[in-house]
């Protein structure tokens, strides 16, 4: 969540003075945590995820946006 945080406001701020101002107010991160961090392939678990997002999206989309719970469970 905070390295996408970076991600979507280096271009203007840049990353080492967002990791200053995070870590100067309660949330430490250093550029060096942020670099490695756009450097790791996803997970299994987070490209099954997803995945899985897209499809509920689909399925509650294809019904009106008026799916609950178990239909969206039934139809994916």
């Amino acid at each position: 969540m905070i390295v996408d945080y970076i991600e979507k406001n280096k271009r203007v701020y840049g990353v080492e003075p967002i990791c200053r101002v995070l870590t100067e107010h309660g949330c430490p991160i250093a550029p060096s945590t942020y670099y490695e961090a756009r450097k790791r392939v996803a997970s299994k678990r987070a490209v099954r995820d997803m995945h899985l997002k897209a499809e509920i999206s689909r399925v509650h989309a294809d019904n009106y946006s008026a799916c609950q719970w178990r239909t969206s469970a039934a139809r994916i």
